[in-house]
């Protein structure tokens, strides 16, 4: 849910409980977001490191797969029709 300001002032039990729940909250300013409400739960966990996509699959065992690829016979493709 939204806020501007002064409903955040006036409500900030409620928005933290439900940040709490999961549900963060944005306050705006001027109709600009400017902030968010969130559980410190959620919080810690945006600032964990992530692996990037390539350290992902360099520690999966797509590399078995890869390596398979590699093995397939060169021969041309035959053809096909969908017809």
């Amino acid at each position: 849910m939204t806020y501007n300001v002064k409903e955040a002032k006036n409500n900030l039990s409620s928005i933290i409980r439900l940040a709490e729940k999961g549900q963060p909250q944005i306050i705006k300013r001027h109709d600009k977001e400017v902030a968010v409400v969130v559980s410190i739960k959620d919080w810690k966990r945006a600032g964990e490191k992530r692996e990037s996509l390539v350290e992902f699959l360099q520690n999966s065992p797509f590399d078995l797969i890869l390596d398979d690829l590699d093995n397939r016979s060169q021969e041309p493709v035959r053809d096909f029709s969908f017809d």
